[in-house]
């Protein structure tokens, strides 16, 4: 019987080009496949001495006329005809799925396929006297209903002695499925095209394995700002973490057989399906390192994944930020109380396999599983859900010293200023951290490294010294903002007299020597700053409003802005939104001050909640402790987004009276403004929460031993078999020594290691050990003035309600699917017992 022939008919060499694949995936085949020749070269003795991948694209003006190629040139080794062959049948791969980035044979058809119909490879070894050049026209093909493809001896083009050249072109006509695919891979424009290979050959480019050069042009290969490896933070209970962790290490091996790679058993000596006896081991290592970026960001962290030297995912959070629990429900670990997140790496991965078109790992496998085990462990990466179960994972680690920012400087490893107003660290503006970034990514020294950026993390741990002024009299110091010389009474900073010339302090409104008033006469008519009316020379006060002559008008933008904070929280950098057409909207900054004072509307005598100033930037103080927040427990945020709201409104009125007009609404756009910029901070997020009642607990328990270190052995003595195992729980997590309970028992330090109901009963007990300054500051014992009878009923009301706050945070703990009313209770207990604690 004649055999059948099952060559698939041409139609599916052209159904390929429907793959969903993205312009630059499709480029990127192109360039695994010469890189992949260098590694053939050098595995066949014939070394490169400068592996080079030069990619020639076409301009928009050529493709406008249908004109142009992509060209794609390697000086590798070369192929010969067989090899030339089976590297353009689709379905064939010669490559082992090892130590090769092109893993199929269909990549190279379905790349060439949807950038254009025709492609032409040439190749040649050294030696040769002629190159091989063969044609893949994919309408003649399908015309012809063959897959016959006629290859012919040409030439070697000058200057080519050896390697491959793949040629794109006749880019397909409007109406085709791919009509549009080299327009979006042009339109990217060459800059950016560099940019993100470098981006995904970061690896072999800073090896020099390659080099890939776009239209006569280097790529530079892609750098993270991370902190150096010598920088750290230091936490109680975790000890010392550094910002950079740097890993190689085999977690497992495996047999495979070179002939067809599968799987071969450990007891075997051949290929179970294949038969073949050419086995290899292959080494199961994970290498890279995991570290913190220099700054945070919404977008910009996670970690990237490289196979053989190609980002095969880039900035990875799902995989490494959320927790699966058993039943199948995600939490998000990372960042859990802000947008920002700041953790980074780059993990080299090569021997998990990847999916069919490159673009993601094969998460089902068990080289996926057992490598994501091994950088983030199998738990979640919050201390009290690990279920008792060890993670000394890289990640989780690196999690547990910077999973948050909340002291700028060397406590959270962030850049800050001494914010002398504030008397504390504050944030440095993004401004600041945009230009750093900049002159990072120009290589300067001392930003490229982190020298530069760790003089502001110094700087915010910095309380400046203000230089004292030589009174020139007397040589006394002085504080610079004084007038006269506090030893000799000398004028420091003055003035001459308007009458006699002396000189007088400063801020001197008479002579103290001719007694001639220094306020100057106003001859001419005056403005009101207050109300904007004109006034005579004579008149005092203004005709319209009575403000004072010279009163400023308070509700200015300068004014404000000289008595208010610039607040960070409120604040947002490009604030843009989307549309209900789609688009979205043109960037602006909003920027929030918090106002020192109410903010009077002068001559009405009404406060005001904010003020709005709209210009370049739109401008908005608020005055957090009015009636609209403090009383209607409305948030700033609210407001503010509303005022962005009604300015993306009218500058976006070309939606008014179209068909979008009812989705173009004030309440929407402000939902769309309180979404993206403060859904997290908006609505308290148990994370956080249970984050701040661990560290209450954790600040209760470090100050027991000392308060009642004379009741530690009765306190021992009652407490009950759950709360002693607990205890010893405790111990054995933090490494302490249990033989030592003795000494822990007398001295009291046994406390500093309780659960929180523990803590909770303690207090319950001895109550009165607490306050007076002890923990609390609240009076307890006494109050002058106060009759015992009366002073017994504030105590048991004191108890009461620091009781029940206590109760409400340790059962917080116990929950784990918590309601929002139950948030709320337990953030309001908890800011409470935070009130009064004794620094």
């Amino acid at each position: 019987m004649k055999p059948f022939d099952l060559t698939p008919d041409p139609k599916v060499l052209i159904a390929l080009t429907h793959t969903p694949l993205k312009p630059m995936d499709a480029l990127s085949e192109l360039i695994d496949n010469a890189i992949d020749s260098f590694a053939l070269s050098r595995n066949s003795g014939f070394e490169v001495s400068n592996p080079m991948a030069i990619v020639d694209l076409p301009s928009r003006k050529e493709l406008e006329d249908n004109l142009g190629t992509i060209r794609v040139r390697d000086n590798g080794i070369g192929m010969s005809p067989s090899m030339a062959e089976k590297a353009l049948k689709a379905g064939f791969s010669g490559n082992n799925p090892y130590d090769s980035l092109g893993l199929f044979g269909m990549g190279l058809n379905i790349a060439t396929g949807k950038l254009g119909s025709r492609t032409t490879v040439i190749t040649a070894r050294k030696g040769d006297s002629q190159a091989l050049k063969v044609v893949v026209d994919l309408i003649a093909i399908q015309e012809q209903s063959s897959f016959e493809v006629i290859p012919e001896l040409v030439d070697k083009p000058d200057g080519f002695e050896n390697g491959t050249i793949v040629e794109i072109s006749n880019w397909w006509p409007k109406g085709n499925a791919n009509s549009d695919f080299i327009q979006k891979l042009i339109a990217y424009g060459r800059p950016k095209v560099r940019s993100e290979i470098g981006r995904r050959y970061s690896t072999l480019l800073k090896q020099k394995f390659v080099n890939i050069v776009v239209n006569g042009e280097s790529c530079k290969p892609f750098h993270h700002c991370v902190w150096g490896s010598n920088r750290f933070v230091e936490h109680k209970g975790i000890g010392r973490v550094y910002a950079k962790r740097e890993f190689s290490e085999v977690i497992g091996t495996q047999k495979r057989c070179t002939e067809c790679f599968v799987l071969v058993p450990e007891d075997r000596e051949s290929c179970p399906a294949c038969h073949s006896f050419s086995l290899r081991t292959i080494d199961e290592t994970v290498k890279g390192w995991v570290g913190i970026q220099r700054y945070d960001d919404e977008s910009h962290f996670g970690i990237d994944l490289i196979r053989n030297g190609r980002a095969i995912r880039l900035l990875e959070k799902a995989a490494f930020f959320e927790f699966v629990d058993e039943f199948g429900i995600s939490f998000k670990d990372y960042p859990a109380d802000s947008t920002y997140g700041r953790i980074i790496g780059e993990v080299e991965i090569d021997h998990v396999p990847v999916d069919f078109m490159k673009q993601d790992f094969q998460r089902s496998s068990p080289e996926w599983q057992q490598a994501i085990h091994f950088l983030r462990g199998s738990t979640s990466l919050w201390p009290g859900r690990t279920n008792g179960v060890p993670n000394d994972s890289p990640i989780y680690t690196l999690f547990q010293g910077f999973r948050r920012v909340r002291q700028f400087g060397k406590k959270d490893l962030y850049m800050g200023y001494w914010d002398e107003e504030k008397n504390k660290a504050s944030r440095i503006p993004r401004p600041t951290e945009k230009e750093y970034l900049r002159k990072f990514h120009e290589g300067l020294p001392g930003y490229f490294d982190d020298g530069e950026w760790w003089k502001l993390v110094e700087e915010a741990d910095t309380k400046p010294v203000e230089p004292l002024v030589e009174c020139p009299e007397c040589s006394a110091e002085n504080l610079q903002s004084a007038e006269l010389c506090m030893a000799c009474g000398a004028t420091l900073i003055g003035k001459p007299c308007l009458e006699c010339e002396a000189e007088i302090q400063l801020s001197a409104l008479s002579c103290n020597l001719c007694g001639a008033s220094q306020v100057p006469e106003v001859v001419e008519p005056w403005l009101c700053l207050v109300c904007n009316t004109k006034n005579t020379a004579e008149a005092e006060n203004c005709s319209k409003c009575d403000s004072p002559r010279g009163t400023p008008n308070k509700l200015s933008p300068e004014y404000l802005q000289i008595n208010s904070d610039y607040d960070e929280s409120l604040s947002i950098s490009g604030c843009s939104v989307k549309l209900a057409d789609g688009t979205n909207s043109q960037p602006i900054d909003v920027e929030c001050f918090s106002v020192h004072r109410p903010m009077v509307l002068n001559h009405k005598g009404s406060v005001l909640p904010v003020v709005v100033n709209k210009g370049e930037a739109v401008k908005i103080f608020v005055d957090k402790t009015h009636p609209l927040f403090k009383s209607l427990a409305i948030k700033p945020e609210e407001i503010i987004a509303s005022e962005v709201a009604y300015y993306k409104h009218v500058s976006n009125g070309r939606l008014t009276g179209t068909v979008f007009q009812p989705a173009h609404s004030l309440s929407n756009i402000e939902w769309e403004i309180l979404n993206k910029y403060w859904s997290d901070s908006l609505s308290d997020s148990s994370v956080s929460v249970r984050e701040d009642v661990e560290s209450l607990f954790a600040e209760l328990a470090s100050r027991l031993p000392d308060i009642l270190v004379s009741a530690s052995e009765e306190i021992f003595e009652e407490l009950v078999e759950k709360d002693k195992k607990e205890l010893v729980g405790n111990l054995i997590d933090k490494g302490e020594d249990i033989s030592k309970m003795e000494q822990f028992k007398s001295d009291g330090s046994f406390m500093r290691f309780v659960g929180v109901n523990t803590i909770v009963s303690i207090f319950d007990k001895h109550t009165a050990c607490f306050f007076d300054g002890a923990i609390w500051s609240e009076p307890f014992s006494s109050i002058v003035g106060i009759q015992d009878s009366i002073m017994d009923d504030l105590r048991l009301q004191t108890r009461n309600r620091y009781l029940n706050c206590l109760e409400d945070c340790a059962s917080f703990l116990g929950y784990q699917n918590v309601d929002p009313v139950l948030v709320k209770r337990t953030r309001a207990s908890l800011e409470f017992l935070k009130k009064g604690l004794e620094s």
